[in-house]
């Protein structure tokens, strides 16, 4: 019986062992249905605070301009590494919400990634223009505040409905002696070069699991 049971034990703690070193640590738990429906809510930060961050040969200031939470379905994923942008904002998010975010929809509209740019193609009989479309995605460089909101950013899936919080930032900083900058949007209705979301990101819930 002893023979049996060792091997299944040391299974078990191997498997609780990997996923904890592996996986994103649950905070808490949050119950209710994502619902994916409305605009995002962004609300201006009034504080005079900044964060900082310290990566290898480079140190950035991150300041927060407005809070902001968005529920959204992920449309599409995409991680960088090269670069100090890609150790600062490791991955790329395409985010919908609205009409887009329903199930029934997808089929009508394709989103893709690039080179920290988000594209999306739709057919016209579908029952949203491109100004509908781009007025309800986004795309988002994720710039995690933790190690743990890191790993859960990074084990979304395409599909899945999220819900994040955290703050829309710009970023000054200086690499190897170089100065450099990156800014954020702050509206939904712009689109081309700056219409991007830097989302210093402190909370995601994934289903009902909440990780910060």
């Amino acid at each position: 019986m002893r023979t049996f049971q060792l091997p299944a034990i040391l299974l078990i703690l191997f498997i609780v062992f990997a996923s904890g070193c592996n996986g994103p640590e649950l905070t808490t738990v949050e119950y209710g249905e994502i619902d994916a429906s409305q605009d995002p809510v962004q609300t201006p930060y009034e504080q005079d605070e900044t964060f900082t961050i310290t990566v290898k040969d480079g140190r950035f200031s991150i300041k927060p301009l407005a809070e902001y939470k968005i529920s959204a379905v992920v449309a599409g994923k995409e991680s960088y590494s090269y670069g100090w942008s890609g150790k600062v904002a490791p991955v790329d998010l395409a985010l919908a919400w609205g009409k887009i975010a329903e199930s029934e929809n997808t089929k009508y509209v394709s989103f893709s990634q690039s080179d920290r740019w988000y594209f999306f193609t739709y057919k016209p009989e579908g029952p949203f223009d491109a100004s509908y479309i781009s007025r309800h995605s986004a795309n988002n460089h994720i710039i995690p505040a933790t190690e743990n909101v890191l790993k859960a950013v990074k084990s979304v899936k395409e599909r899945e409905k999220i819900i994040f919080e955290g703050f829309l930032v710009n970023l000054t900083g200086t690499v190897e002696g170089q100065k450099v900058s990156w800014g954020t949007s702050l509206t939904r209705n712009d689109s081309g070069d700056s219409s991007c979301e830097l989302f210093y990101v402190t909370k995601v819930r994934i289903d009902n699991k909440v990780y910060q």
